[in-house]
């Protein structure tokens, strides 16, 4: 099987043509995508015109498959999609545009922070696969940058400094920062806090990485201010215009980015006006129990 490589970015991001998206990887497919991955962090698949069955049964040739069930829980259990399938749409059960005082459409404006994926779970986060049904014709855009170039790029004493970090990840964190205050205490409990290292070295590619985003709250051994300081400093180092990639969609796109080194935000647009249909799976990148997660 022939794979065509585009490059979209100088340091990363590749759009792949010839690997359909299937219930049914080939092992020489699988194997391709996962070196694509390794190299370039973020792989555009075009014109995949499929259904959710065959993207929640696509996701898992690459890792466990994760369930969204905090975003779930939030709304009383109530999904239009089926299990291991994430909605960061604008629309509601019955397909049309929230209402402005919609709950989800608070929770959703965390997405405009830069982020890595679930990184407030205490099982890492590997790849997500979000899916373009219904795009908007301007705007919207996902903008992804490259954790890696960025960690090349620090000075050795910073380097130095991050590597023997440890941050603390809260997911009520990055949504009460896009506004979201209806945050329950039994919430709280039911996602608590988990630490990771701000820099950490990814398989495969056997790259460093740095590993941040909107839901790190604060660095182990540093006060809030401290911790508040350098975060800044360091997302705005990440977030330079060198290290970034932005993604206009088109419908049937699926595009594939590595949590583990690269953040990611939506851009704003209509959201009254437009519809915006997106379905993702995420895989993680190990587990005690797979069946825990899919």
């Amino acid at each position: 099987m022939a794979f065509g490589v585009e490059e979209l970015h100088p340091i990363f991001a590749a759009r792949v043509t010839g690997l359909p998206v299937t219930a049914d990887v080939e092992p020489d497919a699988v194997e391709f995508l996962e070196d694509a991955m390794a190299k370039y962090a973020v792989v555009v698949l075009p014109a995949q015109f499929i259904d959710d069955q065959t993207q929640v049964e696509f996701a898992k040739f690459f890792g466990p498959r994760e369930t969204p069930a905090v975003a779930t829980s939030l709304f009383g259990n109530k999904t239009r999609l089926p299990k291991y399938l994430f909605d960061a749409s604008n629309v509601g059960m019955d397909g049309e545009i929230l209402p402005a005082d919609h709950p989800r459409r608070a929770i959703r404006k965390g997405d405009l922070n830069w982020h890595s994926d679930a990184s407030f779970n205490p099982v890492p986060t590997k790849w997500s696969m979000l899916h373009g049904r219904i795009v908007p014709p301007h705007g919207a855009n996902t903008e992804f940058c490259d954790m890696r170039a960025a960690y090349d790029a620090l000075s050795l004493a910073m380097k130095a400094k991050v590597d023997r970090m440890v941050a603390l990840h809260v997911w009520w964190h990055s949504r009460e920062k896009g506004g979201f205050d209806q945050v329950t205490e039994a919430q709280r409990q039911a996602n608590p806090p988990v630490y990771h290292p701000v820099a950490r070295t990814v398989a495969r590619s056997n790259r460093k990485a740095l590993y941040l985003g909107a839901p790190v709250k604060s660095i182990v051994g540093m006060s809030d201010a401290e911790s508040a300081e350098l975060i800044e400093e360091l997302t705005a180092h990440c977030t330079q215009a060198q290290f970034v990639y932005s993604h206009f969609w088109h419908a049937g796109d699926l595009v594939i980015w590595d949590n583990r080194c690269t953040m990611h935000r939506a851009t704003p647009f209509d959201d009254m006006l437009y519809k915006r249909d997106m379905r993702r799976t995420t895989v993680v990148e190990y587990a005690p129990n797979w069946a825990a997660v899919g």
